[in-house]
């Protein structure tokens, strides 16, 4: 497969605007700890905490016949990457990602949305074209841990499952939220089949050293059918069920790609069109509201005013002072973002201390530290 090594190694991002996010590679395949479809900022002590960590996709025609789609690297010889007949094409849409696959007639298009300051992310899949209908199925794997612990470490026990007619959460430890699921599309239902284990090779944790053998857990798979022209979509969410529910799948991509094109319009001339636009789409990856600190976050609103900082790098920084004055300007006042500059320079402000503004705030802390 080393026609398709630079699936494996190019890597894409999506954020949320609260520091969480998604990663991974063009081909689907994890190959760092940081790799998942939502890594769900949430209030200390917690931090982002990997919530979805992949998912396996495949076509099952009506002759029985099935596409799969991504693929897993199971050691540092065997890379197993089932799409390579597929893939047919990968581009970023509004700066979102968008896959392409081809296979026996069928084009199908994959497109990834998290929801501007939620901890939810919507897959979206649609048959362009095809001979027949078929059926999709998506399955999900889970380790519930902080974005940056060790992969190995093992699952304490397959997640506790509960369905409300088309409604499932999975649980893990009692201080987390639940992750719930939610499928779109038609006669599109979630399977439960008694679950499964699997274990995943990290390959660049693998050559810097670090662990680099993990655990997935999936408890069954959605499903749908599609026919040519026709969508179907998976949702999951750390957010209440009220607030996964506000949107469908179609209302999640409209509402985010018309955000970003409210934040073309306000930048600089020079910079709506071309290849400065794209920056002006990856500047708002870092500029955050960082809702992780809920105490500072309350007071400030409560005062009349907001916060937002800037994340210093994905994935695993926080939001470093230095770093924030560095880039203020060219994130914020080139942009058209001149109020949210007010709102950081305000809230490293309100954390002063003895002529210091905090070097960084600690993941999953509500204070900043001041050691330089």
């Amino acid at each position: 497969m080393k026609e398709h090594e630079s699936l494996v190694t190019r890597e894409w991002l999506a954020t949320n605007g609260l520091g969480g996010y998604a990663a991974g590679t063009i081909a689907g395949v994890c190959t760092r700890r940081f790799h998942g479809l939502l890594v769900a900022a949430l209030p200390a002590p917690l931090g982002r905490m990997m919530m979805l960590n992949h998912v396996a996709e495949e076509l099952v025609r009506p002759d029985g016949g099935v596409i799969r789609l991504g693929g897993d690297e199971l050691s540092e010889d065997r890379l197993e990457y089932y799409g390579a007949g597929t893939f047919a094409g990968f581009r970023l849409e509004h700066g979102l990602p968008v896959w392409r696959y081809q296979a026996a007639g069928f084009t199908l298009e994959r497109a990834l949305v998290l929801p501007h300051l939620q901890n939810t992310v919507y897959l979206r899949y649609r048959l362009l074209a095809g001979p027949e209908s078929v059926r999709l199925r998506v399955r999900p794997s889970f380790h519930f841990r902080r974005h940056e612990s060790r992969v190995d470490t093992e699952l304490p026990r397959p997640y506790q499952v509960s369905t409300f007619g088309a409604r499932i959460e999975l649980r893990g430890e009692p201080e987390l939220p639940a992750l719930r699921l939610l499928v779109y599309g038609d006669d599109a239902s979630f399977l439960l089949d008694g679950g499964r284990f699997r274990e995943v090779f990290y390959r660049l944790e693998h050559s810097r050293g670090y662990d680099a053998r993990g655990t997935l857990w999936s408890p069954g798979y959605a499903r749908a059918a599609l026919r040519p022209g026709g969508e179907a979509s998976l949702c999951a969410s750390t957010e209440p069920w009220e607030i996964l529910e506000a949107m469908d799948p179609e209302s999640a991509f409209a509402v985010e790609h018309a955000r970003r094109e409210r934040l073309l319009a306000q930048a600089h001339p020079a910079a709506r069109s071309g290849p400065a636009s794209q920056l002006v789409l990856a500047a708002d990856q870092f500029v955050i509201t960082p809702n992780m600190r809920v105490i500072d976050a309350a007071r400030t609103r409560a005062a009349g005013d907001d916060t937002r900082s800037v994340i210093a790098g994905y994935p695993w920084f926080t939001d470093w002072g230095r770093d924030t004055m560095i880039s203020l300007e060219g994130l914020t006042l080139l942009t058209g973002r001149q109020v949210e500059a007010g709102y950081i320079l305000r809230t490293f402000a309100r954390h002063a201390r003895d002529g210091l503004i905090p070097n960084y705030f600690p993941e999953g802390r509500q204070e900043g530290v001041y050691h330089t």
